[in-house]
């Protein structure tokens, strides 16, 4: 009986993981017409958190009183900005606008510079709201 009622309740679960196929609903098509290059930066926040904590902890072990309290939201606020700027990287992205055959046009963007201008591209619209962008060569 206890295996009956394990195996109806697994039959249960597995049919509730199954999915419907994801289909394409609507094609379009568009081409590349002009290609920009951008820099963007980004920082790794536990940097900027640590930082901020060890400047804090150092501050911390300058004066006394209120000199302490001073001296650790300085090391702690000198520290973090240390962290952020230690930890920040700049990459290089590609934006490209893509003019649909239906007038629309669009930017998009990869880190990767591979569309040439003149590039023909498929825009799937999927039935899971998504989009699904390609670019041909």
């Amino acid at each position: 009986m206890k295996n009956l009622v394990l195996l109806l309740i697994s039959s249960f679960v597995l049919a509730g993981c199954a999915s419907e196929p994801i289909t394409v609903l609507r094609t379009s098509y568009g081409e590349v017409i002009s290609e920009q290059s951008v820099t963007k930066s980004k920082s790794n926040g536990l940097a900027t958190v640590g930082g901020a904590a060890i400047g804090g902890l150092l501050g911390n072990q300058v004066g006394g009183g209120r000199g302490k309290t001073v001296a650790t939201v300085a090391g702690a606020v000198a520290g973090g900005a240390a962290g952020h700027q230690v930890s920040k990287t700049e990459e290089v992205h590609y934006q490209y606008i893509v003019h649909m055959d239906s007038g629309e046009k669009f930017i998009l963007e990869t880190k990767t510079k591979r569309q040439p201008i003149g590039a023909k591209v498929v825009v799937e619209n999927l039935s899971n709201g998504r989009e699904r962008i390609n670019v041909l060569p």
